[in-house]
């Protein structure tokens, strides 16, 4: 099954949807029109019960993304300026929060709102030639589509003052080293390295993967004792699911099990 906007394609197949940025003529640019796209990509797939996992990489062969498009950008105003950051931050707050686990690929230039993006996703996957910025102190600004946020609950404060405050390019190995990103492999083996875990997420219980994933994202927002509270009513309801009686079912009876929905 494939759909197609202007500026993105998504394909979903055996479990996994992918999407593709697809402006390689202004390397993935993402203006206003860009992100309302992805917006409606994302209800497609969080709405689609059978994806139990996502991929989202880009169709430029230079790029994964340049950024935020500075031209529209320079005519913003306060008010105006407020609603393309919340633009942002629903695209990237909905992939934290409503997707089964998101993988990004990031290949080339990942640069500004790229890199913010990409920060919401659950694995980053990079080609060797990946460079990653957040340059926007350069045009007199600061990351708006929560990079000021998540960048320092996955690199730590000190080094993300450093990437914000600085504006510097970071190249792979320093990126895997910093843990920006998880993983680093050669152009040549990009797609088959994110395809291949979204294989690995597909074939477990979409409810269960989930759950999981956002009991894991509330380390990052509530305290321990309200977190391990809310693991004990979200882990005993997964008892009235559908998909955990079927895999207990399968384990015991040495099978893999058949989840519905495919």
């Amino acid at each position: 099954m494939q759909g197609t906007w202007a500026s993105l394609v998504l394909e979903k197949n055996n479990g996994v949807a992918c999407m593709s940025l697809n402006r390689p003529e202004r390397l993935n640019v993402f203006n206003s029109l860009v992100l309302r796209e992805l917006n409606a990509a994302l209800t497609d797939v969080a709405s689609d019960e059978r994806i139990r996992a996502v991929i989202l990489r880009s169709n430029c062969a230079k790029a994964f993304t340049a950024g935020a498009d500075i031209t529209e950008m320079r005519q913003l105003n306060p008010r105006t300026a407020r609603e393309f950051s919340a633009l942002g931050h629903l695209v990237a707050r909905r992939i934290e929060t409503e997707l089964p686990p998101t993988i990004v690929a990031l290949n080339g230039y990942v640069m500004g709102g790229g890199v913010e993006i990409a920060c919401a996703c659950d694995f980053r996957i990079a080609s060797d030639d990946v460079v990653m910025a957040q340059p926007e102190i350069d045009i007199g600004i600061f990351p708006g589509w929560g990079g000021s946020q998540r960048l320092s609950r996955i690199i730590g404060y000190p080094r993300a003052k450093d990437l914000i405050f600085t504006g510097r390019r970071v190249k792979a190995a320093e990126a895997l080293q910093l843990g920006l990103v998880h993983q680093v492999v050669p152009r040549s083996e990009l797609d088959n390295a994110a395809t291949e875990l979204a294989r690995v997420l597909a074939e477990k219980s979409r409810s269960a993967l989930i759950a999981a994933k956002r009991a894991v994202s509330l380390t990052q927002e509530v305290p321990l004792a309200t977190g391990l509270e809310e693991e004990i009513q979200t882990w005993a309801l997964m008892f009235d699911t559908p998909d955990q009686m079927e895999a207990m079912t399968a384990f015991l009876e040495k099978r893999k099990p058949q989840f519905g929905n495919k």
